[in-house]
């Protein structure tokens, strides 16, 4: 089973869910490839525990649907790389990039149901929904870092769309009363 992917796409997708893996000796450690021949599209999926990360990318080429399991590296995607191949033969999956292959050995488990998970969220009801600039809110967010705890927790006040969002720390306390 092998499908073609614009390079580019394949960098993103695993950048964009590598911060999502959780426990190196379980499902959580790898990110999980679903490869669709039919709509030619590729799904990467990483979770961690509390968080839960699924990236679409569109793909070249596929000769059937499959999955497989990856861990975040991959070959090194430059702009002369004009291609990049998933290919998944017995109980490995090999990804190629040019002249750089990068394989993985397939685990034997069965990876969590994160589309339940996900539907059951999106059937609650929305409170609210704001939009922002996202490098405007990283900057901020990471920016509130607070080492002198366990948890960077804060307390972002929405008051209507045309006003800033006001991004503060908070102590523990501060999550108990709320």
């Amino acid at each position: 089973m092998k499908a073609i992917i614009e390079p580019k796409e394949l960098k993103r997708i695993i950048d964009n869910t590598k911060r999502f893996i959780g426990n190196e000796q379980t499902a959580m450690g790898y990110i999980h490839l679903e490869i669709d021949a039919d709509k030619m599209t590729i799904r990467a999926v990483a979770l961690d525990g509390s968080r839960i990360s699924v990236e679409y990318a569109k793909i070249r080429d596929a000769d059937e649907s499959f999955s497989c399991y990856i861990k975040p590296v991959i070959p090194k995607i430059t702009k002369y790389t004009y291609q990049a191949i998933i290919e998944l033969e017995d109980n490995k999956v090999l990804i190629q990039a040019n002249d750089s292959i990068i394989g993985y050995v397939q685990p034997t488990i069965d990876f969590y149901d994160v589309d339940t998970v996900i539907n059951k969220e999106m059937e609650k009801e929305i409170v609210r929904t704001i939009g922002v600039n996202a490098k405007y809110l990283k900057d901020a967010l990471d920016s509130v870092r607070d080492n002198t705890q366990t948890r960077d927790i804060i307390k972002i006040d929405v008051r209507n769309p045309k006003e800033p969002l006001i991004i503060r720390t908070m102590d523990m306390t501060d999550c108990q009363k709320t």
